[in-house]
């Protein structure tokens, strides 16, 4: 995953802690949003897991003092941004990020169906994903705790 970035893709943004922790909370909503809708609609669970991540992942970019521009392949950009940021120790999650987007866009923009564990398992993941976005900015700034 991104060991360098490019910055180029982000616009500066001032650092605002309200708006950092309505993020987040949005974050927690999409994921919880992504487990009631699990037994009923494996797609909505999945893409709502998605967002949850994505959501997350602006409240960190938002934390360093930037959002991304909007272009396309700023979902990447933003994927790519958490790995940059998170580094080797959450590989593993963010290269399941990675591959969450590419399943998100078969499913929003062709024709592939999510099955009911690859919408549990994201679900998980989201959960997880948001709770370590949330720590790191508790970690790398001096602000009251989030939520």
């Amino acid at each position: 995953m991104a060991r360098e970035f490019d910055f180029s893709l982000l616009k500066k943004q001032t650092v605002n802690y309200q708006q950092i922790e309505v993020t987040i909370h949005k974050a927690y909503k999409s994921v919880e949003a992504s487990r009631k809708v699990l037994g009923t609609d494996t797609d909505s669970s999945f893409i709502l897991a998605y967002e949850a991540m994505l959501k997350a992942t602006l409240a960190l970019m938002l934390s360093r003092g930037y959002r991304p521009r909007t272009a396309l392949g700023h979902h990447k950009t933003l994927v790519d941004f958490s790995s940059f940021v998170l580094g080797e120790k959450f590989e593993g999650i963010t290269a399941a990020y990675d591959s969450m987007r590419a399943k998100r866009n078969k499913v929003v923009y062709d024709i592939a169906l999510v099955s009911e564990d690859e919408a549990s398992q994201a679900t998980i993941l989201a959960g997880q994903y948001v709770d370590i976005i949330k720590n790191k900015i508790e970690e790398d700034n001096p602000q009251p705790r989030l939520l």
